[in-house]
């Protein structure tokens, strides 16, 4: 078709397609596409949803599969003209004679293809839409029929056939543009000459059938081959009709011819695959597949000929009426359909055969078979035509719906059921709402319950784990390290769900209480870094600090340490190796503004706010996973919401993200001009060990540093070895960390100089570095050899390993809780920090110990049976003896405003069995020995 006679749409051609046949739509399709149309196809198999579809969307155009003599078409016509849109409507039939297609064209039907030959369907489809007129003012309806000679100009102009019409004496008077495309030979050429497409042999034969003017004999459909202009046949069919004069007298003969080449190789194509299937697959193996298939469809198949006799069946179809084959074949469909029924199904069967298409039958109804033993039983029956050699037959595939029918009355029922008891309950909503208040309460008991009793036995999975993978009881192998390692990890994964799913709990029931004081946000956020920063530090990410010194909160303290984990654990999660995090702090009217940035991979603008949504994962992680329970979002905007603040997100793909969130202000801000970064502390007053680090690499003297300073340890850093061996002698260290590679003078010769001068010849010296060079370091003098990247508790080891005797040796703490466990878990977790414990498993034990025996701390447990926890500080704050006993609270409870304040005034801290609780325990533990060392002093 060429490109100029198509028309110009922005869309593809819309095309509803009327076909019994599920095929015909998709070859419809791809011949309109080899035309170079773009085509969309609406596909419908009954004039009901045809005529529906028609009226309720606009379409370009129509296409029907029908037979000319068939009432298809029509009422397919009749639907398109009813409608306010009136498309085109193009009829695929059969052969047919050049009377039938004039009378459809006098109708109103706007083309016309053979069936089996769509080649033509571009060529039909752009007349056809060349030729439409949108409905209007100035357009006459398509109702109306039009004249007939509108009607005749319209076929021979674009009717895929050729009309030629020859006078008596053989000379062309009508040569129609179908002609020439079928020919090749324009009107020009043969107006007034003989028919130029006979071929040289036979010609004569023709020229006697065109001119003959033999009455009452049929010359219809005849099959000939003919010449085209480039000497090339065409095989196509004739159709002869006289052309008489006003008195009848004959005056020539018009000739309709169809092209005839498409559809003979399409049937000898057809012949040749079936040949070639009977020649790969023989008959008897095609017979036994579509046995095979038919016997294993998990419907009854039932096939039935006109006279609804039954002709086929499976073996579904014998056990679901219980007949045997031999006894169903050749019979009636009537002896299955139900006694009262029968009557009406012949009439029924009648209706089917005038307009057979694929449907299910009696829709709406309630259909039942009826078994052999006279049973019935429910079905649902679908019915499919098929053309066969044997002739038309039904194919109807019938299925058992009577479980379906049992599982609807049952549920049925259970809706009566459900609906009397929705009524009762109804009635009982004035009880129920009276009982709400307490309802709450035991929910609020069942939360605090359940935070304890999930809470205490991952503490000590977690506690004895990472005691373990200290190998203080002895080496571990790689394996046994391995299968530690993800014991650990799971463990902790698991407290922070629970930890995240009970804080969501108690936030959105309006539990959860704030406990407001006013403190310092740069010191808090230096707590918080200093549990990040190891994690940054495995991929070599930096962390730098940007909140000015004495901006102070007035906030919980807990909640705010909270929020920026979240965040910062998100910022190392998301953030590539090697990049880069900030936290920046300002502060503006009552608010602090404080932001938490990084080089991430960045989010779309779409997920802005989404990404604070319960259980929302925003993407896979640098690893390439999904990690976390999409719930830490979700509630650090609940805990900033509820101090009064707001955040929100800024990030682009790529390039980032920044968190910010705002708090309420406590007191004036003094701004600092520099931001506070610190990545060592250098030794001051306090008493803890002197540790001398010596690593050019800020990143890991800033890991060393944050590995040490919870423990109590005093430290300083030196970048180079003068440096080292410089502050060495100054400041006497009790132990050296030294890497081996540095600029300069190596470690190699640092340890060498170490060892060759009498200051330092007695200093430990701990060597961390990547080298595997363990043998050459110990030769040198190497104490210990520790290879990165180092983990915390196996350096923590080595340093308490070399450490001369600290103060805390020999000094007792008493630690009570009810759990055995949890007590084993304390005693090797005080035995490792060098302290001596005491375990008592009860309120009443405790008391016993405290009265005969001198301890510096007790480490406190506060949901036990008998006593519990506030009842035993009760005890020792009654007693003058003990009552400056410095108490530690160490619990799973979810604790009230109340139960917090009373803690805070009765105790020197309060850590939960959550994370990282140990190294600030011990910590504290620390400070608190030491003082009630110097105060016996």
């Amino acid at each position: 078709m060429p490109t100029g006679a198509q028309p110009q749409f922005n869309h593809p051609v819309r095309l509803l397609v009327l076909s019994p046949d599920p095929l015909f739509p998709g070859a419809a399709a791809s011949a309109l596409e080899r035309g170079g149309y773009r085509v969309s196809v609406k596909h419908t198999s009954n004039l009901r949803d045809f005529s529906q579809q028609a009226s309720g969307r606009e379409f370009d155009a129509a296409l029907v599969d029908s037979g000319l003599e068939a009432d298809t078409w029509r009422s397919a016509l009749r639907a398109i003209q009813d409608c306010a849109a009136q498309p085109p409507l193009i009829l695929a039939s059969p052969a047919a004679g050049p009377a039938a297609v004039l009378r459809a064209f006098r109708e109103g039907l706007s083309d016309w293809v053979f069936r089996d030959d769509l080649a033509q369907l571009p060529e039909a489809l752009g007349h056809a839409l060349r030729q439409a007129r949108p409905p209007g003012p100035s357009a006459p309806p398509m109702s109306g029929k039009p004249d007939s000679r509108r009607a005749l100009e319209a076929v021979l102009e674009a009717a895929p056939l050729a009309w030629i019409a020859l006078d008596r004496v053989g000379r062309v008077q009508l040569w129609s543009r179908g002609a020439e495309r079928m020919f090749g030979w324009t009107e020009q050429e043969v107006l007034g000459g003989a028919m130029p497409t006979m071929p040289v042999e036979g010609g004569q034969a023709i020229r006697e059938l065109l001119n003959s003017d033999a009455e009452g004999q049929s010359q219809e459909g005849i099959e000939l081959r003919l010449r085209r202009k480039d000497g090339d046949s065409i095989d196509v069919t004739l159709w002869r009709s006289l052309l008489r004069g006003p008195e009848g007298r004959v005056q020539g003969v018009v000739a309709v011819i169809a092209d005839m080449t498409g559809h003979r190789r399409a049937h000898e194509e057809r012949a040749q695959a079936r040949e070639r299937d009977r020649d790969v697959h023989p008959d008897i193996k095609a017979e036994r597949r579509f046995r095979e298939l038919l016997e294993a469809a998990p419907d009854a198949i039932i096939e039935v000929d006109r006279q609804g006799r039954i002709v086929l069946i499976n073996a579904v179809a014998e056990k679901m009426f219980g007949y045997a084959r031999n006894e169903l074949l050749g019979q009636a469909m009537d002896l299955l359909v139900p006694d009262r029924f029968r009557a009406t199904h012949a009439q029924h069967r009648q209706n089917y055969w005038a307009r057979p298409q694929v449907r299910p039958m009696g829709s709406g109804l309630d259909l039942n078979a009826q078994r052999k033993d006279g049973s019935r039983f429910p079905v649902e029956i679908s019915l499919s035509p098929v053309q066969s050699e044997e002739g038309f037959r039904v194919t109807a595939i019938i299925r058992d719906v009577t479980e379906r029918k049992r599982a609807e009355e049952q549920i049925r029922a259970m809706n009566e059921r459900f609906t009397a008891e929705l009524t009762a309950t109804n009635q009982q909503l004035e009880i129920r709402n009276r009982e709400v208040e307490r309802a709450n309460r035991l929910k609020s008991e069942f939360l605090a319950s359940m935070s304890h009793e999930l809470r205490t036995p991952l503490h000590t999975i977690i506690g004895f784990s990472e005691l373990l993978r200290e190998e203080m009881e002895g080496s571990l192998n790689d394996k046994q390290k391995r299968f530690l390692g993800h014991i650990h990890q799971d463990a902790l994964h698991l407290l922070e769900l629970i930890n995240d799913i009970l804080d969501l709990s108690k936030i959105e029931a309006g539990r959860l209480e704030l406990r407001y004081e006013e403190f310092d946000a740069a010191q808090a956020l230096g707590e918080v870094l200093a549990s990040i920063r190891p994690l940054a530090f495995n991929k070599s990410l930096s962390i730098e600090d940007r909140v000015p010194e004495g901006m102070r909160l007035h906030a919980d303290r807990v909640r705010y340490k909270e929020i920026l984990y979240n965040l910062l654990s998100n910022a190392v999660k998301f953030t590539p190796n090697g990049g880069r995090i900030w936290v920046e702090g300002t502060a503006e009217s009552r608010f602090a503004q404080i932001s938490v940035n990084d080089t991430g991979i960045g989010l779309p603008a779409e997920e802005h706010e989404t990404i604070f949504n319960k259980f929302y994962q925003a993407a896979a992680t640098t690893k390439g996973v999904r990690e976390g329970t999409g719930l830490g979002l979700a509630i650090t905007k609940r805990l900033v919401e509820q101090h009064g603040g707001r955040i929100w997100i800024e990030s682009q793909i790529g390039k980032g993200s920044s968190f910010t969130f705002t708090l309420p202000l406590a007191t004036p801000v003094v701004e600092r001009a520099e931001s506070a970064q610190r990545t060592s502390a250098e030794p001051g007053e306090s008493a803890g060990p002197v540790v001398l680090i010596v690593e050019d690499d800020k990143a890991s003297q800033e890991l060393l540093v944050s590995y040490l300073q919870p423990h109590g340890y005093r430290t300083a850093v030196a970048s180079s070895s003068e440096e080292a061996i410089r502050r060495a002698i100054e400041l006497r260290p009790d132990v050296i960390t030294l890497d081996l590679i540095m600029p300069g003078e190596t470690g190699w010769k640092t340890l060498q100089r170490l060892r060759a001068m009498p200051e330092t010849a007695h200093i430990p010296v701990i060597v961390v570095s990547v080298l595997e060079e363990q043998k050459s370091a110990m030769t040198l003098g190497a104490n210990e050899y520790l290879t990165k990247p180092l983990a915390r508790e196996r350096f923590l080891a080595a340093l308490r390993k070399h450490l001369p005797a600290e103060d805390a040796r020999g000094t007792r703490v008493l630690v009570v809780d009810d759990e055995a466990d949890s007590l084993q878990l304390m005693r090797e977790v005080l035995d490792s920090a060098g302290y001596v414990p005491m375990l008592a498993q009860t309120g009443h034990e405790a008391l016993d110990i405290l009265a005969n025996n001198h301890v510096a701390a007790m480490v406190l447990d506060l949901i036990m049976p008998g006593m519990s926890g506030f009842d035993v500080i009760a005890q020792v704050k009654s007693n003058a003896g003990i009552r400056d006993l410095p108490i530690l609270v160490l619990t799973g409870k979810d604790l009230s405003a109340e139960d917090a304040a009373a803690l805070r005034r009765a105790t020197r801290a309060v850590f939960m069995k959550t994370l990282d609780w140990k190294n600030e325990l011990v910590s504290t533990l620390r400070r608190v020995t030491e003082g009630e060392t110097a105060n016996r002093e």
